[in-house]
């Protein structure tokens, strides 16, 4: 154990799941429980739940599920220390690291030096920037592009001077440690191996923040026309380009006010639109966009507006991001600017009204495509051909067969095609694509290729719900003896730990849940836990029947299989295949994992 269980015990004591999961995930209340989308698939009618009682949540469409840490684990993509000082952190709470081995102690200890280092290192380039000498291009720069002072200071904006030692000073008056600094990404090493040099020079700097505000890395503009014009911090153990997307630790609640988002490219768009109080909008970074991106934009904002360029570039960026988003079934709009307009150079120019206003006109991702195919292919007997082959591959994304339907239905009429023809083309192509995700795994959601899973008897499982939702039966499982009666390995195991944790009545989802070390464990308790028994009138009744039946079929298997290998020895005629059979059944559901 990497952590004391009383200092986990206390940290679930004093986490809320509501307060927690309601900063990622827009939720309403039903019953009980709160549902909405889930952050860890694509859907578009809400499945993942949260029970605030049992302090668990569950996706009904996934699987995912577990306590406020195995949300906080499966969320950021962290281990099961770093969601405990997480939400230690956020708590208030001091954990010790001493149990750890000394490899998870130096991950815990290289994240925490580069956050303290991000943080020093941006204070540095603040102050560079307000230097009279060092800071002058900078400022005169960020004058004639009309940003607010109060935007500088309130998104920490600085500059690199044009040196090559300024942060490796910065380095080494913080005593950090060699493998902290390549880790940082913030310095280089020279070629002879000698010492380190600036990544960042002579640039415009932006600290990136992440979700808990705290800096996960930089990205730095020339001021003049150099190249590359934009670079970021690389790949680090606390930045995660397909993670974070500029502004969100900002707009977030202007998300979630509005149920809109507007998705830019650059840090000026998002700045410039930020200082015209259109503060529900991020920016990509430059990078595309990737689901996880999407899945945390979903906890903010049910309608999602790109915002692009009316250039080349533009429009190839707004279609490389269009097939993720429907794959998502996200409702995304199109918007691209008139006039060689970018975000920053519009609201400057015509202010927010207009921005707003021309906003309310993006067009939905099928009238962007078939605008753009149009525009392309023109509307020739060819043309309209080259048009449906495009189209169909784009269609055959779309996971809801109604939605996919009214665009089939525009599109036949768009193009005076028969719409069973047009049909069939996207039903081929749809066919296609179901078929290469299933030959190729590696390209499926999440990596994962389907698992063939033997399953136990759902018997087993309803007498385990049963027993966290009413701990007084545990009494009556340990009394008639139901656990060796199981055929499911897993099933029993957590029963065992069912039956270890019953003291604490009150809360034995939670104390079972604190417990258990797998994913796939926790997963399975909250499934348990959520069960709905509001139809049963007589719950003890019920669970003697069950485990009665449970007992009944195990001692009836090993009876019929006593006496069927008693009459092979015996040298009787009788069905050997079917008694291997059967008995190779029960070896497997004794090792169902």
């Amino acid at each position: 154990m990497l952590i004391p269980e009383e200092k986990i015990a206390e940290i679930l004591a004093a986490s809320d799941i509501f307060d927690v999961v309601s900063e990622a995930v827009i939720l309403k209340k039903s019953g009980r429980n709160f549902f909405g989308l889930c952050p860890f698939h694509s859907e578009k009618s809400p499945s993942f739940s949260i029970n605030p009682d049992k302090q668990i949540f569950h996706c009904f469409g996934c699987g995912a599920g577990g306590n406020v840490l195995s949300f906080i684990m499966k969320y950021h993509g962290i281990s099961f220390p770093e969601a405990a000082r997480m939400l230690a952190r956020k708590y208030n709470i001091v954990i010790e690291t001493r149990k750890m081995s000394p490899q998870q102690r130096k991950a815990v200890h290289t994240r925490e030096s580069l956050f303290h280092l991000n943080k020093k290192v941006m204070q540095a380039y603040t102050y560079f920037l307000k230097d009279r000498s060092k800071g002058n291009c900078a400022r005169r720069y960020l004058e004639g592009r009309g940003t607010s002072k109060q935007i500088i200071e309130q998104f920490q904006l600085g500059c690199s001077p044009d040196a090559w030692d300024a942060i490796v000073n910065v380095l080494k008056k913080e005593k950090i440690t060699k493998g902290v600094a390549v880790s940082s990404g913030l310095v280089l090493e020279k070629k002879q191996k000698n010492g380190f040099y600036d990544r960042f020079r002579n640039r415009l700097m932006f600290p990136i923040f992440d979700i808990n505000m705290q800096v996960a890395g930089f990205g730095g503009r020339v001021m003049d026309d150099s190249m590359p014009k934009y670079m970021n911090s690389p790949e680090t153990p606390v930045y995660s380009k397909g993670r974070i997307l500029y502004g969100l630790h900002a707009a977030k609640q202007a998300c979630r006010r509005l149920g809109q988002v507007f998705i830019v490219e650059g840090y000026f768009d998002f700045l410039s639109l930020y200082q015209y109080g259109i503060e529900n909008s991020v920016a990509s970074l430059g990078t595309a966009l990737t689901r996880e991106h999407i899945r945390i934009l979903k906890g903010y904002a049910t309608t999602m507006i790109l915002v692009f360029d009316s250039d080349e570039a533009g429009i190839k960026a707004a279609k490389r991001s269009i097939d993720v988003f429907v794959q998502e079934g996200i409702d995304i709009r199109i918007l691209v600017l008139p006039g060689n307009n970018d975000p920053d150079s519009y609201v400057m120019a015509h202010g927010r009204d207009a921005f707003l206003e021309l906003a309310g006109t993006a067009k939905t991702v099928m009238q962007f495509l078939l605008q753009l195919s149009l525009d392309t292919h023109g509307t020739s007997v060819e043309g309209r051909i080259k048009i449906l082959d495009e189209m169909k591959q784009h269609l055959a994304m779309i996971q809801d067969y109604a939605v996919r339907s009214i665009y089939v239905r525009e599109l036949a009429e768009t193009l005076n095609i028969d719409e069973k023809a047009v049909l069939e083309k996207v039903k081929d192509a749809y066919e296609k694509e179901v078929s290469r995700q299933i030959r190729d795994p590696l390209i499926a959601e999440d990596g994962d290729a389907s698992k063939s899973v033997l399953e136990s008897d759902p018997r087993e499982k309803q007498i385990l719900s049963m027993m966290l939702h009413w701990p007084e039966l545990i009494a009556v499982a340990v009394e008639k003896k139901v656990l060796p009666a199981f055929y499911s390995k897993p099933l029993k195991r957590l029963g065992c730990l069912i039956i270890d944790s019953g003291t604490d009545t009150q809360n034995i989802v939670g104390a079972v849940m604190a417990r258990v070390e797998t994913d796939e464990d926790r997963q399975l308790i909250a499934s348990m836990a959520m069960e709905d028994y509001t139809g049963v009138q007589d719950p003890a009744q019920t669970f003697a029947v069950l485990v009665n039946r449970v007992i009944k079929i195990k001692n009836k298997t090993d009876r019929i299989i006593v006496s069927e290998l008693t009459k092979v020895k015996e040298g009787c005629d009788v069905d050997v295949i079917n008694l291997l059979k059967l008995k190779q059944q029960q070896i497997q559901q004794l090792h169902n994992s």
